[in-house]
């Protein structure tokens, strides 16, 4: 497998359901349902691609829009690549 597109950025809630599944996430159900649409979008092989130690691939505060669910409200936005063949 190899990268075929990176630089996506998701928010916060985008970035737990990716990483942990929405199991446990306190999010608003039509948000849920928004997030979980994007995701599947995406793709079965969307990985991280940050680095929680270092902070590389992770922007505190961005006006960017999420890569999943579309979200434009300025906040937390994590890095993730798209592998593929």
């Amino acid at each position: 497998m190899r990268v075929i597109r990176d630089g996506l950025y998701l928010c916060s809630d985008c970035t737990m359901v990716a990483c942990n599944g929405s199991a446990g996430a306190d999010i608003e159900p039509a948000q849920l349902q928004r997030t979980q649409a994007g995701l599947v979008a995406l793709g079965p092989h969307l990985v991280p691609d940050f680095d929680s130690e270092t902070g590389d691939g992770l922007r505190e505060f961005s006006s960017s829009p999420c890569a999943a669910c579309g979200s434009e409200l300025a906040g937390y936005r994590a890095r993730f690549a798209i592998l593929g063949e």
